[in-house]
Formats: C-alpha cells, sequence, structure tokens
C-alpha cells in the first residue's frame, strides 16, 4: 500500500522543466531596453544627418553600403571609404556597420527565445544552453571568461564572425541579453576602429593588408593561442 501510495505521489507530483534561461534583474531589463532605444535613435540621426548633408543620393549610397556590408563584404566595407566615388568617408562607414551590428544583436537577442521553441533545432539550442547555465551556476567566474571569448570572437575580421553568430555564441553559452550585447558591441567597435584607423593611417595599402590571408592568419593564430591559454585556465579552475 505504501508503495503504491508513493508511486501515485510521485506522478502527482508536477515535472521539473529544465532551466534554459536565467532570471533578468530590474536593471538588467531596463539596461536592455534603454540601450535598444539608443540604438534606434543612433540610426535615425545617422540616416537623418546623411539626408541632410548628402542629400537623396547620399541616403541611397548609404543604403547600398549597409546592403554590401551585410550581404558581401561585412567590415571590410570600411575601405571603400578610401575610394573618390565613395561619397561616405571612412569613419562614417566605421560607425554604419559598428550601429547595423549592434541593431542586429539587440534584434537577435530577442528574437533567439523564439527560436528555441521550434521542434528540432530550438530542442538543440535549449539542452546546450541548460548544459551552459549549469556550469556557470557551479563557476560564477567563467562567466566573464566567456564573455571575453563572445568579445574575440566578434573581433575576428572574417566572415561568419559578426552580430549573428556573436549572438548565437553569447545566447548557447548561457550570457544575459545585456550581457550579449556589449560583448558584440565591444567586439565590433573594435574591428571597426581597426580598420578605420588602418584606412586611414596606411592608405590604399590598408585595404590590401586587410585582405591577406597572411595576416589574417597570424591574426587568428593568436587568438588561438590566447584561448588554448583560456581553457587551460579554466580546466585548472575546473579541477580544484
Amino acid at each position: 500500500m505504501q508503495s503504491m501510495q508513493s508511486r501515485s505521489e510521485e506522478r502527482a507530483e508536477p515535472a521539473k522543466k529544465p532551466v534554459t534561461d536565467r532570471q533578468e534583474t530590474r536593471a538588467e531589463k531596463l539596461a536592455f531596453r534603454w540601450c535598444g532605444i539608443s540604438v534606434l535613435a543612433a540610426l535615425v540621426v545617422c540616416v537623418s544627418e546623411t539626408w541632410l548633408t548628402l542629400g537623396p543620393d547620399g541616403l541611397v549610397d548609404l543604403g547600398q553600403m549597409a546592403l554590401t556590408s551585410l550581404l558581401v563584404l561585412g567590415k571590410f566595407v570600411i575601405f571603400l571609404g578610401l575610394h573618390d566615388d565613395t561619397p561616405l568617408s571612412i569613419w562614417s562607414l566605421a560607425l554604419m556597420v559598428w550601429l547595423i551590428d549592434l541593431a542586429i544583436a539587440f534584434l537577435l537577442a530577442g528574437g533567439l527565445r523564439n527560436l528555441e521553441r521550434t521542434p528540432m533545432f530550438g530542442r538543440w539550442l535549449r539542452r546546450a544552453r541548460e548544459r551552459a547555465l549549469i556550469v556557470l551556476g557551479r563557476y560564477p567566474g567563467l562567466e566573464r571568461m566567456a564573455y571575453f571569448g563572445v568579445v574575440a570572437f566578434v573581433l575576428l575580421p572574417l566572415a561568419a564572425t559578426g552580430a549573428v553568430t556573436g549572438s548565437f555564441a553569447a545566447r548557447l553559452i548561457g550570457l544575459s541579453r545585456i550581457a550579449g550585447v556589449s560583448a558584440i558591441a565591444i567586439g565590433s567597435a573594435g574591428t571597426a576602429v581597426g580598420f578605420a584607423l588602418l584606412a586611414q593611417l596606411v592608405g590604399e595599402r590598408a585595404e590590401a593588408w586587410a585582405h591577406s590571408p597572411f595576416l589574417i592568419g597570424l591574426f587568428v593564430l593568436g587568438l588561438i593561442l590566447a584561448g588554448r591559454s583560456a581553457l587551460k585556465r579554466i580546466k585548472r579552475r575546473l579541477s580544484t
């Protein structure tokens, strides 16, 4: 009788749902909301200033540059500011690509939650995020390393390392929305400012350098070595 009662009680208890998200604090929600509003306002100001200074043709050029950055060149579009037939300056293009990355990061920070509700891909995302949250809950110090890992990932001047994949990486490793967006903002700003300075100081040779497989390989190798060092620290911390 007792065994039957215990079984019925077990059945009556609701199944515990896996924790796939952390509760955001009030400060995090406010920061995410107002930072998103600030990015939207900055985009409006950028478009309005282009309209006032360059007219409708300049606005069309801005749209074409934005599409070129999104679909083809990424942040390498900054080097188009070196050419005389480009009405936008190097720093204007750097600001444009940074704002585009921020806008994408904010959109995906909320949209990926809906993607996790899909049958197949969403299940994989939920499981990966649940494992990450469990590890971060046991070892809080790893969250800082995960944060700077996303920054380094977005810093890579390669395809598929921008705001889109950075947002997926931030979501999978368990960062909050505002933490993921800020990591993408720092990494994107670092690459945009670096490209703009390289273009301004070196000139047209900078474009060839930025596309050099050798230099990109050295940069990636440096990040890999830094990543290996970070992984050793993580393993050392987990073993203690």
